[in-house]
């Protein structure tokens, strides 16, 4: 069986479940992971799993372990690993994945020089969406080495739930993401405060952490939701699981940050779809490419504060619309984003290079 080395600088933060999901469970290869730093391994068990905080000397390393491919995890992972690839003689694949082709190209003129010379040498590069392939292609990526490999959940750990009654208005919202610019956790706070003056009883819960946990509660304090909005912090994948199971609906409203940062697709809103949540979000990256709007969900022009409460006061109001939505959105994602799919063009891949390399 061939071994295929993944590397990923820093393995694992607990937001990569994606990355995870895909290293799992492969038929036709074996996945070894290289990493300079190894952390959560109670969320991410996996075997082997090399840890080299220095890289002198790791394509004779490389030659010797017998690889056959190798794959980096982000565009600055491959730019990275590229010439000892080179120096190897080995094939490499690059997945990219949000801010290596946003904040990372347009802060970083050495990374974007990087990226020509990662075109030009890189076997194969992967894509969670087509909005991300054209950006490749716009860097000057050849379109014939893109190959479009979306984020697959585990339709397993999601199964579809009946769902929660509501009593009195008392709505359930929730969001989850990295407490960051680009998941727009601001605004979905400033829209809910105008949710609560039609529903008083209408409550928040915000899981993830991140840089700006303190202006949230600042704006939680302004607008006087203490006792509406909770900020739960980072949670292991299976309270997020629970969590979703016990809201009415879920939302997220990404945007692009100031630097130019933006999402792939946000994983979690597959996990809502999949366990049979009505989903609201953003015309953002690649969510269009998931969420279709008024069909598998609702969607809502990134920043803006009165679109988005307007759009929740919609939905709460229609919930006879839900079982048709969610039941579609479900279908959606058992469609193009079960991890069992998804692994498997991945693999796939792997073949198609390992043969083109002989």
């Amino acid at each position: 069986m061939h071994r295929v080395l993944v590397y990923r600088r820093k393995f694992l933060p607990k937001s990569e479940t994606f990355i995870y999901e895909q290293l799992l469970g492969h038929q036709r290869v074996q996945p070894v992971v290289l990493t300079r730093r190894q952390c959560n391994r109670k969320d991410f068990p996996y075997w082997p799993v090399y840890v080299r905080r220095r890289f002198k000397g790791l394509a004779g390393w490389l030659k010797k372990q017998k690889f056959a491919c190798l794959h980096a995890r982000f565009g600055t992972a491959g730019v990275e690993l590229l010439p000892h690839a080179r120096k190897a003689k080995l094939p490499l694949i690059t997945s990219f994945h949000g801010f290596d082709v946003t904040k990372r190209v347009q802060q970083d003129s050495r990374y974007r020089r990087a990226l020509k010379r990662l075109f030009r040498h890189g076997k194969a590069f992967t894509v969670v969406s087509k909005h991300m392939k054209r950006q490749l292609i716009r860097l000057g990526c050849p379109q014939k080495k893109i190959t479009v490999i979306r984020s697959g959940i585990d339709l397993g750990k999601f199964p579809l739930q009946p769902p929660q009654p509501v009593v009195d208005g008392a709505f359930r919202l929730l969001s989850v993401g990295r407490l960051t610019e680009k998941k727009g956790m601001d605004t979905l706070i400033k829209a809910f405060a105008r949710i609560r003056r039609k529903y008083p009883r209408a409550t928040l819960t915000i899981v993830g952490d991140g840089e700006e946990k303190q202006k949230l509660r600042r704006l939680i304090k302004r607008h006087r939701l203490q006792h509406a909005v909770t900020l739960r912090g980072a949670q292991p994948h299976h309270e997020v699981g629970r969590e979703l199971a016990n809201c009415h609906v879920f939302v997220l409203a990404c945007k692009t940050a100031k630097n130019g940062n933006q999402e792939g697709i946000p994983n979690v809103l597959m996990e809502a779809m999949a366990v049979g949540r009505p989903v609201i979000s953003t015309y953002h990256a690649g969510i269009p490419e998931l969420v279709k709007h008024g069909k598998t969900g609702y969607l809502v022009p990134e920043r803006s504060v009165a679109k988005l409460a307007k759009m929740i006061k919609r939905v709460l109001k229609e919930q006879d619309r839900w079982p048709d939505v969610v039941i579609r959105a479900r279908e959606q994602v058992e469609r193009r984003h079960d991890i069992e799919k998804q692994r498997a063009k991945l693999e796939d891949l792997y073949l198609r290079v390992l043969k083109k390399q002989r």
